[in-house]
This record gives C-alpha cells, sequence and structure tokens, in this order.
C-alpha cells in the first residue's frame, strides 16, 4: 500500500484526517497561528462537509484534549440527547428509529465544536469555518469510496429532496472524481459565523429545524433546542501496556474495553503477539471477544463510573486470570509449529500544534449518512442515533428515555511516554474501535513497527458472539484453519477494509523536535503538517490573556 499522503513530517505541527480537504483546513489554520484546537474545530466542521457519510453538525462529537501548558488531559463528553417527546406510550417502530425524521436525537455536534473553540481556542468561529464554507459553496471531489457507499444506500437517500438536488447528477449517482456543491449548508454555516454556533439552537437555524420536525412528523421540539447539549469535561480513563502509559475515554466510550483488551495482552510476551501468526491471532480473538462480551454485560452510567469503588474492566489482576485462562485453551487449537520467532459510521481526527497541544475527536451521525434524511433548508444530514440505545431493560444506564444519552463506542487515546505526550489516534468503527487500537498498540510497541507500518498492517476484529472479520487474503491459510479450529465464525473482509476502523494518528519525537502524521489507507484521508506559523499577536488574537493554550 502506497504511503503518498497517507504519510507527513513537520517541524510545526500536525493533521491527519479522513478527508484531503479537511487536513488542509487543520492545517490552514495551524500555519495561520491557531492552536491544536481551532485546526481540530476547523477540520472537524469541515468534515461535516467533505465526508458527509461519515459526520457532520447534525451528529455528536467526543474530543480528547491535551493542554501541555497545564499538562493536563481531559474528554468532553459530547453525547446527543434523546428528545423530550419520547414516552413509552407512543411507540417507535424498529424502522423508524433507524431511518428518517424520526431517527434523530438532538444534534450536540455545534455545541460541542463551538464550547471546545470558545473555551480552548485562539480565533473566532468565524475565521474557522471558513474552510468548510468554501468546500460546501465550491464543491468537493467525490471519492471512489464516496461513489460507492452512496450507490450501496441509493435507495434511502434517493427518498431525499436536498440529497436528489446537490448529490445526484442527471439523476444518477456521482462518479469518483465528480464535484458536489451543498449551497444550503454553506449558507447555514454562514449564518453561524454572523450570530455563532448557538443561532443552532436558539436562533433562526433552530427554528427551522423546528418548522422541519412538525412539517416531518419529527421529535425534536422547542424544549429540546431550548436546553442546548453543552458538552461535560470529564476525567480521562488511565491505563499502561507494558512499560507505556494510555489515557483513553471513558463511559460512555469505550476505553474500558480497550484498557482490558490491553490488559490481557501484556500477559503474554511480545513474540508470542506477532503480527499475522496463528498464536497472535488466536490470542486477540479470544481476548476481543472477552473484552467486548464483559463491556456489554456490565454497562455503566458515566455520572457515575468514577465513583464505582469496583472497576472490574480496569483490573490488572482480573486480566492475569483471563489471560491464564486463555493459555490453557489456545494450546488445543494450535496447528503443529514451530517455535515462533523471538523478535459502524464515525470519523476521528487528530491534531497536534507545535506547542505540544493534541486534540482527537472522534465524530459521527451514527450509521453510513445517518438517518438518510437532510434538514430542509439546511443541508445537513440529521443522525439516527435514536437507534443506539437499549430498548428492553428499563435498568440499563442507555435505556431510551427523554433526555438519555446514547451508547457510544469512540475511544480517542494519548500514549505517553516519559510522562509526555507521544502519539494521538482514535478511529472510527462502532465496537470494532477498541479492537483496531490494540492491534496498532500491539503493533508499535511488541512487533515494534513504524506508525505507519502499524497502521496499514493486516486487521481482524472478533466480537463478543465470536465472529471474527479478517483482511482474509492478507493472513496466511494457516492463521486462518487455526481460527476456525478454535469455532471461530470467519467472516471474509478485502484487504484495507473499510469495515475495520480508519486510524488517524500523530506523532511527536522529541528527539528530532519533528512531528509525523498517517493517516489509514484503508479509507480516504490525508495527513499533512504546516510548513510555517505565523504568530498571532495584538489584534490577531480572539482572547488576549483569557482562553488562548500556551
Amino acid at each position: 500500500m502506497m504511503e503518498k499522503d497517507k504519510t507527513a513530517t513537520s517541524l510545526y505541527g500536525m493533521v491527519s484526517t479522513a478527508s484531503g480537504p479537511a487536513t488542509d483546513a487543520g492545517v490552514q489554520i495551524l500555519e495561520k497561528g491557531g492552536n491544536a484546537v481551532d485546526a481540530a474545530v476547523a477540520a472537524a466542521f469541515c468534515l461535516g462537509v467533505t465526508e458527509p457519510q461519515a459526520s457532520g453538525i447534525g451528529g455528536q462529537s467526543m474530543v480528547l484534549v491535551h493542554l501541555a501548558g497545564e499538562n493536563r488531559t481531559f474528554v468532553l463528553d459530547g453525547s446527543s440527547r434523546a428528545p423530550f417527546g419520547i414516552h413509552p406510550d407512543n411507540p417507535i417502530s424498529s424502522e423508524q428509529l433507524k431511518y428518517g425524521i424520526t431517527a434523530t436525537t438532538v444534534p450536540s455536534t455545534p455545541a460541542v465544536l463551538g464550547y471546545l473553540l470558545n473555551r480552548y481556542g485562539t480565533l473566532s468561529i468565524k475565521e474557522v469555518l471558513e474552510p468548510a464554507i468554501a468546500a460546501a459553496r465550491e464543491g468537493f471531489r467525490i471519492s471512489s469510496l464516496q461513489h460507492t457507499l452512496i450507490n450501496r444506500e441509493l435507495k434511502k437517500l434517493a427518498c431525499d429532496e436536498i440529497f436528489q438536488k446537490n448529490f445526484l447528477i442527471d439523476n444518477k449517482p456521482p462518479n469518483a472524481g465528480d464535484i458536489i456543491r451543498q449551497p444550503e449548508l454553506a449558507k447555514c454555516l454562514e449564518r453561524m459565523t454572523v450570530y455563532g454556533w448557538e443561532d443552532f439552537y436558539h436562533g433562526e437555524i433552530g427554528q427551522l429545524i423546528l418548522k422541519d420536525m412538525i412539517v416531518r412528523g419529527g421529535l425534536i421540539s422547542q424544549a429540546d433546542l431550548s436546553q442546548i447539549p453543552i458538552p461535560i469535561e470529564r476525567q480521562v480513563l488511565e491505563g499502561s501496556y507494558r512499560s507505556i502509559r494510555i489515557s483513553t475515554f471513558p463511559p460512555p466510550g469505550a476505553g474500558r474495553a480497550l484498557i482490558k483488551i490491553l490488559n490481557v495482552m501484556e500477559n503474554f510476551q511480545p513474540e508470542e503477539l506477532e503480527p499475522e501468526t496463528p498464536l497472535a491471532s488466536l490470542i486477540l480473538a479470544f481476548t476481543f471477544k472477552a473484552a467486548l462480551r464483559t463491556r456489554q454485560k456490565m454497562p455503566v452510567d458515566p455520572d457515575l463510573f468514577f465513583q464505582l469503588a469496583n472497576k472490574v474492566m480496569l483490573d490488572k489482576e482480573y486480566a492475569r486470570e483471563i489471560a491464564n485462562r486463555l493459555k490453557k485453551s489456545i494450546v488445543y487449537c494450535l496447528p503443529e509449529m514451530a517455535d515462533p520467532k523471538i523478535s459502524g459510521e464515525t470519523t476521528h481526527l487528530s491534531v497536534t500544534d507545535k506547542n505540544g497541544n493534541m486534540v482527537g475527536i472522534t465524530q459521527s451521525i451514527e450509521l453510513v449518512f445517518g438517518s438518510k434524511t437532510t434538514a430542509s433548508g439546511l443541508g445537513f444530514f440529521y443522525n439516527n442515533y435514536m437507534s443506539a440505545y437499549e430498548y428492553k431493560d428499563m435498568t440499563h444506564p442507555y435505556y431510551l428515555l427523554p433526555g438519555a444519552r446514547p451508547w457510544s463506542s469512540v475511544a480517542p487515546t494519548i500514549i505517553f511516554e516519559e510522562e509526555k505526550p507521544k502519539i494521538l489516534l482514535g478511529s472510527p468503527g462502532s465496537e470494532r474501535i477498541a479492537t483496531t487500537l490494540a492491534q496498532v498498540i500491539s503493533r508499535l510497541f511488541d512487533a515494534r513497527q513504524n506508525l505507519f507500518m502499524a497502521i496499514a498492517g493486516p486487521r481482524l476484529h472478533s466480537s463478543s458472539n465470536g465472529k471474527v472479520q479478517i483482511e482474509l487474503k492478507r493472513f496466511p491459510e494457516e492463521t486462518i484453519s487455526t481460527l476456525k479450529k478454535a469455532r471461530f465464525d470467519i467472516t471474509k473482509r478485502g484487504a484495507y477494509s473499510f469495515y475495520l476502523g480508519c486510524v488517524q494518528a500523530v506523532l511527536y519525537d522529541r528527539g528530532s523536535n519533528m512531528f509525523f502524521g498517517v493517516s489509514d489507507p484503508r479509507r480516504d484521508g490525508t495527513a499533512r503538517g504546516p510548513r510555517a506559523v505565523h504568530t498571532l499577536i495584538g489584534s490577531d488574537a480572539k482572547n488576549e490573556g483569557g482562553n488562548s493554550i500556551q
């Protein structure tokens, strides 16, 4: 797999996203003198325009932040909210929970990105929205992947009036290379530059959303938009793998699953985890299955998690017990061979600036193109997070109630070296996020691969029910037969499968004072760093001595 456009180096920071124009937006802001927050917000807004199948202002955003000046790492829980109109006496069909205007929760992305910018950025919302507005007004080129996804979802998408007008050419799906313009979305974003992101909830944009809900039978009401879903600042989840320390996303995210996977894996020697071998693949498959099954059985209310005394998924001793049980089971599944040699749909962006601040944002509209429905007159896709709740068990922390937040699988993660942040990475992919990141981390610190090799390497996933998704042709036949012998149900995925995540990562090497970036070759995306950085002085800075990051 070619590394061109997927890797980059710079002395002044780094941006890695799943869309070339969004990466360019972030770099443009860094070169202007903005910090990592400014660049990440600009890239996030732009992703909603140029990667509309994965995110947008109609969805939700989860953020991991490291402030170098304060040596502080924290997360913003940007969960969306179920409409207050939800009521047990007003049942909604499974179809309505997935598709159409009834499938959407209260979008939180404008509030999350707006809060992040206001609190920790240095530039104005007008400045950070400029690249996204330009991309919406002037257009972006459809990629081969987007062409495939539009064709796959066309039956549902073609029912939407704005999609028909903006995305179809002569009533046919656009081909790769065709330019798509979104004038309604451009006007919506332009209004936010004048009246602020709050207009999405309390202004004209909010009124247009409410009108849309009334006309088309949606559930979001004035009460929902009156209570802006401001993100909650939460402490990070801390863990370790061998000699490294990691900070990742707590509930409602899936950082618990990632830490449990790593805790189990570190009970095996690095040579036992040699990538693509039968032994390593068995260890991963069994470990992934166990961790995801535990997470399903032990959901936690994010507001109560850090007060719990029993955090079994983070416990090293419990992980050791699981590893010992796995060692006894694995021996019966392995073929005779020589000892090993010693040696869903979401998007993620990673940004670091020259001062060492890091921002990772995982954002989504849930499934590909969300609810398959755009906001009338506004042009963004509504999410379909109504499908991401528990519907049977009323004691479940993510049971569908008015104002409830949906369950999430995000796990943006920072890897520390000598107590300094070294690598920021994250991925889309629903429950595959934790397993994807665990494989990258193992390749980095067990197989000692470089960042691109670790991200581009062959990948597998085992769900809680033992179904293994694997990039079949990239693994030896011996590995496949071993997994089958262990009674895993194998599903074939192509090389560099879209299904198996898309890691965006940035790395800072203190020895060379150089920033490195990698964008996963499994999807669209680029990594790029600034060529130079302008220093904001005087009136150029939004907050003189205020909210800027030093």
